[in-house]
């Protein structure tokens, strides 16, 4: 098997409903790649029995319920025009090259990195969607990094038609919809970005903005405990949406850690992904991602893989 993975058609996990959200249990049901999805776990049913026994303990258990709560569902809802036919320099098809102005849904995951410096400034109005329609703009307004897969989200277009959902943790959980506005960086070959969404709840920035700082300081601390068992356990922890569903937990083990230039580096994994993942950040303990680059962006035969990102030790 190669250790590079080769991304064909097809390979990409983003769930495409042709007829709507109404298509989301049909996809679940119809699963050919994880049936029953067994290998799934429910943020209700975690425990530290779930766990590989070297991290059965309450810490890895607190940072995996705060990484749920940064991660979202992202719902596209615009193919852009600009989208390539193919991979930069191959003849690989670049995906939903068919779908160009159109407005299938298109459902994936992403991950909240932090919030903007400045979302205390109140005399700027707001420039989502919404209020750039209304007669009423928002004057109170903050801003959220979201990151994911560039397969996703490719450009600020479809940025704009693209809501980001929060708090989706089961059918009857509170959620939030943050409104997607543009894109702060991406990378096509490296497949992954950062996404700028807004929301006109100040006090839920704050709160993401403590989630954020306290998952910074316990993946730090946890960094250096484990950092001795990186390349023996090889932990791999996914956090996703698949197929639209509520939040899931995946478990597994990193296979490989390919190169891709002097500080980047590509992941290949065994941690249960479906359609929907894409998008979602692979946590793989002991290495720390100072700026979490790796993303989950396909598979290929029974192996997933990742973006590429900076790795730090």
């Amino acid at each position: 098997m190669s250790p590079i993975p080769t991304e064909q058609a097809g390979t990409y996990e983003v769930e495409v409903c042709e007829q709507g959200e109404a298509d989301l249990h049909k996809h679940y049901s119809g699963c050919k790649k994880n049936p029953g999805h067994a290998q799934f776990l429910p943020l209700h049913s975690l425990s530290t029995k779930f766990l590989p026994e070297r991290y059965a303990n309450e810490e890895i258990l607190n940072l995996i319920n705060i990484l749920a709560k940064l991660t979202v569902m992202l719902k596209v809802k615009y193919t852009s025009h600009t989208r390539p036919e193919f991979t930069h320099g191959t003849d690989i098809p670049y995906p939903f090259y068919k779908l160009r102005g159109s407005d299938v849904l298109r459902i994936g995951t992403g991950t909240i990195l932090g919030v903007s410096n400045d979302n205390t400034l109140a005399d700027t109005v707001c420039s989502c969607s919404e209020c750039t329609e209304s007669e009423a703009p928002k004057y109170s307004w903050g801003k959220l990094h979201v990151l994911t897969a560039t397969h996703l989200v490719f450009n600020d277009d479809e940025a704009l038609k693209t809501s980001c959902v929060y708090g989706f943790n089961s059918s009857c959980s509170e959620q939030a919809t943050l409104k997607g506005l543009k894109i702060l960086r991406k990378n096509i070959e490296e497949d992954s970005c950062i996404l700028l969404c807004v929301t006109h709840d100040t006090e839920f920035v704050e709160n993401v903005r403590k989630i954020v700082n306290e998952f910074d300081k316990l993946s730090k601390e946890l960094h250096k405990r484990y950092l001795e068992y990186r390349n023996v356990d090889k932990l791999a922890l996914i956090v996703s949406h698949p197929h639209g569903c509520p939040k899931q937990l995946s478990v597994g083990q990193w296979i490989q850690k390919v190169q891709h230039s002097a500080d980047k580096t590509r992941y290949t994994y065994t941690t249960c992904t479906c359609p929907g993942s894409s998008g979602a950040l692979v946590y793989t303990l002991g290495w720390w991602n100072w700026c979490f680059d790796h993303v989950h962006s396909g598979c290929n035969g029974e192996v997933n893989y990742s973006s590429v990102g900076l790795d730090k030790t």
